[in-house]
């Protein structure tokens, strides 16, 4: 390999831009002691065994791979790809634009923080097309375009993989950073190249490519999400919620079941579907784990490695797109612990029912909110707007092992809302209008076990309380107050429903024992609270 070559290289199928393109080249300074080399590579069936075919036949270090329509505008083109190679032994490649976060979509341009400049006529017109600022001598990327690439290592291009004309350049990118090389576009002061490409043809296999694209490097390229699935003793919605799970466009998921089942029908279930998909981890319990659920859900947690959290309760659904709308916001957004969406409900055979959520919620579009302002919603309005657990997506670093219980308050019923509390504490939210989720509504749910209200009475009531111990959401005596007052008008009736059934209940058993105790409790302090 020749230290001080560098090799233009170019796959040919038309002269005259070809011709045009090697006259800017012939214009380029060359330093002192550098050796040129150009080659052309024709008739090729695809561009990376093209530019595989090229770089075997070149023994130069540096390799500058060029479409023919690319004109190098900066005279000192070679000079400055040079002093940035030697900045930085770990540069790999250099590109003139590229994303520095990558889209879910694998789609580079749709990076609203990509970086570069490049005159070009994708869009009919010759215009520059410059994004953000660089202000360093380069700045690293994710991937770059392959209108140039400029390598000082040889790897191979993926002909394996890519036999047509799109993706090529975001593979390789992906390539050089498995190797543990830098992948960066320089600062321009003005744009070096001109890219007279014309109208840009993304329906030619376009799709294609982006899929095996995705195939291929999600897991080396996007955070891995963790889908919880806490089962119990049913197959037929299980089975669709899988599917639903499995059907994700978005590709680097892991899928944990824990099952508390008495039976033997969810673990036969899933071991069909284990033999043909690799992401799937099973459980099994060894029957009801306690707490109505809550322990088998913290199983879940316990398993699962993902540094995102989407649970998928066995009888709900997701919309194939859910992942990846919210990853999306994710990757963009750091302050985010929490994103949720609008979810329909539906009954036992898939169909739509009616319902006031979106009424409630009120965000008829994407919408950011503070983690203060959406916990304050939640506590001020006795309203989970922000959906059940298969409805959100979150953080898994905001949120500590007990994503159950309100600090010292323990939880009976609404652990979805306490989760949502805590993450809320923890960061910002976003509520995505779309709906990405269904709700199934049937009759063998916990949502029909009459004891639920009295004990989401219960559990809104110390949550209140905590939050106004703690500072956070509700601030001062009067905030307190117009919560409680809330809580009040949304569940006294309940209080006196419960009252009267429990002293015509020929039951005494302990949990009706323990819900009237506790029940006692919030009411004493309630009144107590008033009268200070």
């Amino acid at each position: 390999m020749k230290e001080n070559k560098i090799a233009f290289i170019t796959c040919v199928n038309n002269e005259d831009s070809y011709k045009k393109s090697l006259s800017y080249i012939k214009k380029l300074k060359v330093p002192e002691g550098i050796e040129i080399e150009i080659i052309a590579i024709r008739n090729a069936k695809c561009i990376t065994s093209a530019y595989n075919e090229a770089m075997q036949k070149s023994d130069a270090k540096y390799k500058v791979y060029l479409h023919q329509d690319v004109y190098i505008q900066n005279i000192n083109f070679i000079r400055d790809i040079l002093n940035i190679f030697k900045a930085d032994q770990n540069i790999g490649l250099i590109g003139m634009a590229g994303a520095k976060i990558m889209p879910v979509s694998g789609i580079w341009w749709e990076d609203h923080c990509k970086v570069g400049k490049v005159y070009d006529s994708h869009s009919g017109t010759m215009k520059l097309l410059t994004f953000n600022e660089i202000n360093d001598l380069y700045t690293e990327v994710k991937g770059i375009d392959g209108l140039i690439i400029i390598t000082q290592y040889d790897l191979p291009w993926r002909d394996d993989i890519f036999d047509g004309w799109h993706f090529y350049d975001l593979s390789q990118s992906v390539e050089f950073l498995r190797k543990g090389f830098k992948v960066v576009v320089p600062n321009q002061h003005t744009a070096w190249c001109i890219h007279d490409c014309g109208y840009v043809n993304t329906t030619n296999g376009f799709e294609e490519s982006r899929n095996k694209f995705l195939d291929n490097y999600s897991k080396d390229i996007f955070p891995l999400v963790s889908i919880l699935i806490p089962a119990y003793n049913q197959t037929n919605y299980l089975e669709q919620a899988l599917d639903s799970a499995l059907n994700q466009s978005y590709r680097n998921t892991e899928i944990i079941i824990c099952d508390d089942s008495t039976t033997s029908d969810v673990q036969i279930l899933v071991e069909q579907y284990m033999l043909k998909n690799n992401n799937i981890k099973y459980i099994n319990n060894g029957g009801p784990s306690g707490l109505k659920g809550q322990i088998n859900i913290r199983k879940c947690f316990a398993a699962s490695s993902g540094e995102y959290i989407s649970y998928l309760l066995h009888d709900d659904l997701y919309n194939s797109n859910k992942i990846d709308k919210m990853i999306n916001y994710f990757l963009y957004d750091d302050t985010l612990s929490l994103i949720t969406s609008y979810r329909k409900m539906i009954n036992i055979n898939g169909e739509y029912l009616m319902d006031n959520f979106r009424t409630v919620c009120q965000y008829p579009y994407d919408t950011r909110l503070t983690g203060d302002e959406a916990g304050r919603k939640i506590l001020f309005s006795m309203i989970n707007y922000i959906g059940e657990l298969t409805t959100a997506m979150f953080r898994r670093k905001t949120v500590d092992f007990d994503i159950i219980n309100y600090d010292k308050y323990k939880i009976y019923c609404l652990s979805d809302i306490s989760l949502w509390l805590k993450l809320l504490r923890k960061g910002n939210m976003i509520y995505i209008s779309e709906p990405l989720s269904k709700f199934r509504i049937h009759d063998a749910q916990n949502t029909f076990d009459n004891t639920l209200t009295s004990w989401a009475s219960i559990d809104f009531f110390n949550m209140i309380i905590s939050s106004y111990e703690n500072k956070v959401f509700i601030k001062n005596r009067k905030e307190l107050l117009e919560s409680l007052m809330s809580w009040y008008k949304e569940y006294a009736g309940d209080f006196i429903k419960f009252s009267n059934q429990y002293n015509n209940s020929s039951k005494n058993n302990a949990e009706i024992i323990k819900l009237r105790d506790e029940y006692i409790n919030c009411y004493t302090k309630f009144i107590n609270i008033l009268l200070e």
